[in-house]
């Protein structure tokens, strides 16, 4: 894995208040009862382990960073938080009902397939997944056919370059790349997934999928929409849109992957439940 997450334990709260709001939580909570035994694969901070676990669920989490497994054990010294690497986990094969990654197989470089395959491997047969990425919408394709990252994200990346002293190649035309990136510059961060290659990825590690949804879509017009802060703000890990931001949302959620932060896929593990 290529990208390793900071966590502020100033924010656990605050974070965890914020899935009372997430689209997810509906998502979730219809495909998988309460007597599941869930896994969430790259659990940060523990907000969706410690919201699931107060909703009835037999939660555990899988931590890449040993500073936010100490920070939430610290926290939250009730939850089942686990060290590990979320291509390889610590867990037999068939250990749960399902499993969760929010926002954590585009963080490989070299493509998700990886950390697909690990969630179906301790998924039991006819256990299901829900696995989110970011979406590569309608507004990032018109704006990558202007080149519109490239030339507004360059300034920082210059000036990054010159400060450090470290090369910051343009991502788009890095033959490594399968999907479009972000940022457009430095260094690998995410793919952004069209709605056709996430679909075609889940599916090549195995899945059969049963809905694909879009998520996040006030997030999109934070991230795409909004120019110098002006129509949605941010504070209290909470969005803060105002009027305009409301109507842009609005008009575009007709069309559903037009905009959203996120797309996200419920799948099965092929075979019958146990």
């Amino acid at each position: 894995m290529t990208v390793i997450f900071k966590w502020r334990e100033s924010e656990m709260l605050a974070a965890l208040e914020s899935c009372t709001r997430d689209e997810s939580t509906p998502i979730v909570e219809r495909h998988f009862p309460k007597d599941a035994r869930l896994l969430e694969s790259g659990c940060g901070a523990g907000r969706w382990v410690r919201f699931l676990q107060d909703r009835g669920r037999t939660m555990i989490g899988l931590e890449y960073s040993h500073e936010t497994v100490e920070m939430v054990k610290r926290h939250w010294p009730d939850l089942d938080i686990v060290e590990g690497d979320c291509e390889k986990s610590p867990f037999p094969d068939g250990s749960f009902d399902g499993a969760l990654a929010f926002g954590v197989v585009e963080h490989w470089v070299e493509g998700p397939q990886r950390p697909l395959r690990e969630l179906l491997r301790v998924l039991k047969p006819g256990g299901k997944a829900y696995i989110t990425v970011p979406l590569f919408n309608s507004i990032r394709r018109l704006k990558k056919a202007l080149w519109w990252d490239e030339i507004t994200q360059a300034p920082r990346a210059l000036a990054q370059r010159i400060l450090r002293g470290t090369p910051k190649p343009l991502s788009r035309v890095d033959r490594r790349y399968l999907f479009p990136v972000f940022p457009a510059w430095g260094e690998f961060f995410e793919y952004r997934m069209s709605t056709t290659d996430f679909r075609s990825e889940v599916e090549k590690a195995g899945f059969e999928i049963i809905e694909q949804v879009p998520v996040g879509a006030m997030d999109g017009v934070y991230h795409e929409l909004n120019p110098l802060g002006l129509l949605v703000g941010w504070k209290d890990l909470k969005f803060r849109p105002r009027g305009p931001a409301r109507l842009i949302d609005r008009w575009l959620s007709r069309r559903p992957f037009a905009h959203p932060h996120m797309q996200a896929i419920v799948a099965r593990r092929p075979g019958a439940v146990r």
